[in-house]
């Protein structure tokens, strides 16, 4: 009787992390070392996702601050000298690169004037060209990958989201964008990745929100795929699920990609790794993410959704969102981010030891 040859083993989805704290005004030295030994040593994950504020990064045309360079620098070169890959996203709009049509032509609550998610003005997409160009050669050999933006299809990156004309306006927007940036990593000729998409999980297809397929789709069709090396999303279970766990179906599949249905997204872009960006599951109501959990049942679904993403060949990457709780000095608790690994006066919860376990 011949031998059975057992199946291939499923392969493992690498570990990323994000901790806003990393983020934050310039850490003290010692403190960014050991929130990096943490994540190195501690948890072992091999990814670290840090949002660059372009609005930050370059408040007047032309001039990048010095204060936000030395903080990034230190913050790149720590996580690189601890052998911890990064993705750099780049995100919100210096006043000078927006559209000044929509200053007059604010989302109701809003002022007139500047935002950081108003549309990229024509003229600025040579700016942004510049930054990608500038990120690449800057960061050549310690950042692998660069994002171009973060959650595309909500307005607070890209606003309006459609018009009474143009009903995939902010998907067009982000393609102007996508293809710039492309543009200028391919100038520095370093290597690294471009990363497109971040797309959150839900929309309405109104102003405020894209779904994830529809904003996917107008890329697919526009042939965007030459234009970057691996697709992200974010596969949060939106609020308001009946099923909240990874393996679970989301309410409204035709509007919403979490990681049950997450073929939805891989099938449009088959030759592609995808990166899933940003995850996780709050052990506290939050205003923002809808769905929490109780800190063993997070626990469970951490270890059960990185299971689950390694039925995807084609999911390389799933980053935890965050190593530790956020809990707001002042006003509402719910304003806060309880997604951490550890809790806001930094005890480790169940899901800190399921993470180190993967």
């Amino acid at each position: 009787m011949g031998m059975v040859t057992p199946p291939p083993a499923r392969a493992a989805v690498s570990k990323g992390l994000i901790d806003v704290q990393l983020e934050a005004e310039p850490a003290e030295s010692t403190a960014r070392a050991g929130m990096i030994r943490e994540i190195d040593r501690g948890l072992g994950a091999r990814w670290v996702r840090v949002v660059v504020d372009w609005s930050r990064l370059e408040p007047t045309r032309g001039a990048y601050a010095p204060a936000e360079l030395a903080r990034l620098d230190a913050l790149v070169g720590d996580l690189h000298a601890a052998g911890v890959k990064v993705i750099l996203t780049t995100c919100y709009l210096p006043g000078w690169a927006t559209d000044r049509y929509w200053w007059s032509h604010p989302p109701a609550g809003y002022a007139q004037g500047p935002q950081v998610f108003y549309p990229i003005r024509d003229g600025a997409l040579k700016d942004y060209r510049d930054l990608a160009e500038f990120l690449a050669r800057r960061y050549q050999g310690k950042a692998q990958a660069l994002e171009c933006w973060n959650e595309p299809n909500l307005w607070p990156y890209i606003y309006p989201q459609r018009t009474a004309n143009d009903p995939y306006f902010a998907a067009r927007v982000y393609l102007r964008m996508l293809k710039a940036f492309h543009a200028g990593v391919a100038r520095a000729h370093t290597g690294v990745h471009v990363v497109a998409g971040a797309t959150a999980p839900v929309g309405l297809d109104d102003t405020y929100r894209t779904s994830p397929q529809r904003f996917a789709r107008f890329l697919s069709r526009a042939h965007a795929g030459r234009y970057f090396d691996v697709y992200s999303h974010h596969p949060y279970t939106p609020g308001g699920s009946i099923y909240t766990a990874p393996d679970q179906p989301p309410n409204d599949p035709s509007h919403t990609v979490t990681l049950y249905n997450l073929r939805t997204l891989l099938r449009l872009f088959p030759g592609k790794p995808f990166y899933l960006t940003e995850y996780g599951y709050n052990t506290q109501p939050n205003l923002t993410f809808g769905v929490f959990v109780d800190e063993a049942v997070q626990a469970r679904y951490l270890t059960a959704a990185y299971h689950y993403a390694t039925r995807y060949p084609q999911v390389k990457l799933l980053v935890w969102y965050l190593v530790q709780d956020v809990k707001p000095a002042s006003g509402p608790a719910d304003l806060g981010l309880y997604t951490g690994l550890r809790r806001p006066d930094g005890s480790r919860k169940p899901a800190w030891f399921a993470f180190r376990r993967l």
